[in-house]
């Protein structure tokens, strides 16, 4: 039942294209709900995510039931409309055939003009070497944006559409999508920073799978072998990115120790210069204390000697009996230096 309802989706979009009427209200419903519920914080961000995300896909599950249990065609009927407002191949299909069918008339102008128009953008350079004009550009850069547009719009939501019950799996996908594409504008980056990092989180983490198996579905029917050894080389690209990371946090780590130890190494030299100015003084100080009390000593010995010879001279004149008084020009005071 599941498969016969993709295949009606699908084929009620080749006969005429999903209409867009509702995106511009989606995208007010989106800005305002962003606008409400922005308080700064990341939750904030996952709350209103979840707020339209998650009650989209929940109702869908309900509408679904409701109308199982009243009658089962319905259901169906309800599950093929939403798989037809929610996936389709026409929306990228008719693009590329522009782009290609400008490559096989050999108009590199019609092709670019084409490429350019879907991807909303000039062209981009590819590995910085073929200009943006060759062939092999052009079909490069369709091809990259062909895959992703088939996982967006045909592989992601039938991927869930068959791994959740009913037909939330392909609402919760295209609601995801709606708001990465919404909240990851510049206009709205801008405003709420944090919504469009949580939305883009959130749709990375619906397409790991689907991605991964998109990509082994297309090794199968193309070159499998040249698939593998694309892999193998973006795995070494990888690794060799995270070795040449580590190294320059291993430099940058390294620069700063040697700088600590610098900084060290200074700081202690000039801590023992200011601890060898410091004794120096002390000693210097030491010295001049010992050179005071040499001299205080010297002094009192000088002093000392000078009594003992005046005591010396009274004794001998007093010995003759001449007076201390006549000889008192020979008593010169005597200085010790």
């Amino acid at each position: 039942m599941s498969m016969l309802a993709v295949v009606l989706a699908l084929l009620l979009e080749q006969w005429r294209p999903a209409p867009t009427l509702m995106a511009a209200r989606i995208d007010r419903v989106l800005d305002e709900l962003a606008h409400r519920l922005d308080g700064g914080h990341a939750w904030h961000a996952w709350l209103a995510w979840s707020t339209f995300a998650l009650v989209a896909a929940v109702s869908a599950l309900l509408a679904g039931r409701l109308l199982a249990a009243t009658l089962g065609l319905l259901e169906v009927a309800f599950i093929v409309a939403v798989l037809y407002l929610t996936i389709g191949f026409r929306v990228f299909s008719r693009r590329f055939s522009a782009v290609r069918d400008g490559l096989a008339a050999r108009r590199l102008d019609l092709a670019g003009a084409a490429l350019a128009g879907w991807q909303g953008a000039p062209l981009a350079v590819t590995g910085g070497e073929m200009p943006a004009t060759t062939p092999e550009t052009i079909a490069h850069q369709a091809i990259e944006r062909g895959l992703d547009e088939a996982t967006r719009w045909l592989f992601g939501g039938v991927f869930w559409f068959a791994m959740l019950p009913g037909a939330c799996g392909p609402v919760l996908y295209r609601a995801a999508d709606r708001l990465a594409l919404r909240w990851g504008g510049d206009a709205s980056r801008a405003r709420h920073p944090g919504f469009g990092a949580v939305a883009a989180g959130a749709l990375a983490l619906l397409d790991a799978l689907p991605v991964r198996l998109a990509a082994a579905a297309f090794a199968l029917v193309g070159d499998f072998t040249g698939a593998a050894e694309g892999w193998q080389g973006m795995r070494r690209d990888r690794r060799g990115d995270a070795n040449q990371h580590t190294e320059q946090h291993q430099r940058v780590a390294a620069r700063q120790v040697a700088q600590r130890l610098q900084q060290a190494v200074l700081g202690a030299r000039r801590l023992v210069s200011h601890d060898r100015q410091h004794l120096a003084q002390r000693h210097q100080c030491q010295a001049e204390r010992h050179h005071a009390a040499d001299h205080q000593s010297l002094r009192r010995a000088g002093a000392r000697i000078q009594l003992t010879i005046a005591q010396t001279i009274d004794l001998r004149l007093i010995a003759h009996g001449s007076t201390p008084a006549a000889f008192s020009s020979i008593c010169t005071p005597i200085t010790l230096t």
